[in-house]
């Protein structure tokens, strides 16, 4: 009996031991957000007193002289925003984006004064301001940027805090720093006069790594080993940044191999591992169950369309989707059909400088780009006039040169046709009173669109560790199109296309002043105004004028010629006009142009580098016709 007593004694003592060894493990789990929050409240606060002291110093500043001051504090400014960024574009990306670390263009916000132009603004129009003349209008430029942002920091400091925190968000921003920390840091996006990326990356992974530190205090054993192999990624990370490199010297590649990508995936890990939920705070293009920035999952397409008529990825519209696609009946007279502009062996291009139309020896007015990895974007045409794939279907239906139809026509035909009948009841049926209706017939051609994905490319398989080879001249010219030819700071990864990481919610267009014809001696503005004019009121801005969205050049060696006016031939041609800094570095009064007019100044063998590198991005497998 003593024996019994003694062993459920025993029982009983290691049950409460372990119990209340995991309940202080929960305990000390649940003041991680705390201890963040104190932390980042202090940096933010921080952040704040450095604004003040910029325009401070910038209300003061009187002569060219004080330059130099002002560089100095612009530069410390940024570097102490660097340490909260991850944080606070996580959860204030509209406003992060539009009043405190944008792109330094004008622009219209959704979010923020509807309808008006809102001038250039925030710590990118700093930072390229301070760079450039030293003049007394500069100085007052300056002037009213910190004033600005001095305003709207204290303004948002007021509604941002105090800040609400969980251990699954403190994680997701981490791990969203880390994509911003590789395509905008490293690239130079964030910083267009100083080129100072290298250095305030260093800063985001800095402070990223001293936030994860503050996760040992609520460790579960699982989990141990997982938070030390992380604390050694991100010493190699800062290793790498840390050093004397030159930024045009700096092997992107490398760091997105052996840094970037296992981050990446061991905090996705670590989070399972110390039993901590995936719940992210607000809905994102990012996938956070992936595990590589280059995942074919890492972006969610159906984040792009929300508001369609059913999901994008049903497998019974997209193959009804298919077979719509490639049939002329859609068009007036069954001339022609979506496969003419698209055709699969031409990466869903066809070859000609602007696209063929429904009239014999006349041709549309631009260039048809790629729909392959089509649905990444939150604006389509070049002219970016659609906001998604079912819009853009209606435009091609009742354009005089493309189908020159309408949807009642069509949908007369394919009532005819048994065959449709029957895949629309199957994929449509019950939804409507009619099973074949515009929405419908728009839905089931954007979800096969939208299915079109080029992800298995030679690099793909490289940088996702699922090959070992990768040619030397390849990665030379990923290092330059990340770096020194500043090609990724447009065409952002993983898509190489105009859709703004970490978040990817908006898509860009550019103003490249692109040319009649390449004549560098006596070049001539190409006549397309582009966006400027594509029927929306809001893009009706000169900022807009000669500008087109940025495409992907995912498939690029196969979708020449290329711009929107099929201007080049060759992708030499292409980046020689890049080279030589667009149409406003050849000469042209392009006001707008967003493109630096700097030369660049790449060699032919760097030239030769970066277009090895795109071919390697070239997959179309899947979809070739034989």
């Amino acid at each position: 009996m003593k024996k019994i007593s003694l062993l459920i004694l025993t029982v009983a003592v290691c049950f409460f031991m372990l119990s209340g060894r995991k309940t202080t493990v929960t305990y000390r789990a649940n003041t991680i957000p705390t201890e963040v929050k104190s932390w980042y409240t202090d940096q933010f606060y921080m952040f704040q007193n450095e604004v003040h002291l910029l325009a401070d110093l910038a209300n003061k500043s009187t002569s060219v002289n004080n330059f130099e001051a002002l560089r100095t504090q612009v530069k410390k400014t940024r570097l102490i925003y660097k340490s909260i960024e991850f944080i606070f574009d996580y959860y204030q990306t509209p406003y992060n984006g539009t009043f405190i670390n944008g792109a330094p263009l004008p622009k219209i916000s959704e979010y923020f004064e509807e309808d008006k132009v809102i001038a250039p603004c925030g710590l990118q129009a700093l930072d390229e301001a301070v760079f450039e003349t030293a003049s007394l209008k500069n100085i007052a430029h300056i002037k009213n940027l910190a004033n600005g942002l001095k305003t709207r920091v204290d303004f948002i400091t007021k509604t941002h805090l105090p800040i609400q925190l969980k251990s699954s968000q403190i994680i997701e921003c981490m791990r969203s720093g880390l994509v911003r920390v590789f395509t905008l840091g490293v690239t130079g996006y964030d910083t267009p006069g100083s080129v100072n990326g290298l250095q305030e990356s260093y800063q985001s992974l800095k402070s990223m790594e001293q936030t994860f530190l503050l996760f040992q205090h609520g460790l579960y054993p699982e989990a141990k080993p997982k938070f030390k192999s992380i604390n050694r990624l991100f010493k190699k990370g800062k290793n790498m940044l840390n050093g004397n490199t030159n930024f045009n010297d700096f092997d992107r590649m490398v760091f997105l191999k052996e840094v970037i990508n296992p981050l990446y995936a061991e905090l996705l890990k670590f989070q399972n591992l110390n039993n901590i939920k995936l719940e992210p705070y607000k809905k994102h293009a990012q996938d956070y169950r992936a595990t590589n920035i280059f995942d074919i999952n890492f972006l969610n397409t159906n984040f792009f369309s929300e508001l369609v008529y059913l999901p994008l990825d049903n497998p019974k519209t997209i193959a009804l989707g298919k077979v719509l696609f490639n049939d002329p009946q859609l068009s007036n007279k069954s001339i022609m059909s979506c496969l003419t502009c698209h055709n699969p062996n031409k990466a869903f291009t066809d070859g000609l400088p602007k696209s063929m139309s429904n009239k014999a020896g006349v041709y549309g007015q631009r260039n048809a780009p790629t729909i392959l990895n089509a649905g990444y974007s939150t604006r389509y045409f070049l002219d970016m006039r659609a906001f998604n794939l079912e819009k853009q279907v209606m435009h091609v239906v009742v354009n005089d040169l493309e189908f020159n139809t309408d949807f009642e026509t069509i949908i007369r035909k394919l009532n005819t046709d048994s065959n449709y009948v029957n895949l629309f009841k199957l994929a449509y049926g019950g939804i409507s009173k009619t099973a074949i209706n515009e929405r419908s017939i728009s839905n089931a051609l954007a979800a096969y669109v939208n299915s079109l994905k080029s992800f298995n490319s030679t690099f793909d398989a490289y940088v996702r560790y699922e090959s070992q080879e990768y040619p030397e001249d390849a990665k030379r010219g990923f290092n330059l199109f990340m770096g020194k030819a500043a090609c990724g700071s447009c065409h952002f990864a993983p898509v190489f296309n105009g859709t703004i990481p970490p978040f990817y919610l908006d898509s860009e267009s550019e103003v490249l002043g692109i040319t009649q014809g390449f004549d560098t001696i006596n070049p001539k503005l190409d006549t397309d105004l582009g966006r400027m004019i594509n029927g929306l009121s809001g893009d009706n801005q000169t900022y807009y004028r000669n500008s087109f969205k940025t495409v992907t050049v995912r498939n690029i060696a196969l979708t020449a010629p290329y711009m929107h006016n099929g201007l080049f031939e060759t992708l030499e041609d292409v980046l020689e006009f890049y080279n030589l800094g667009g149409g406003a570095g050849m000469g042209l009064d392009v006001k707008n142009q967003t493109l630096s007019d700097v030369p660049l100044n790449l060699s032919k063998q760097e030239i030769k580098d970066i277009i090895a590198f795109m071919e390697t991005l070239t997959d179309i497998s899947e979809y070739v016709v034989q």
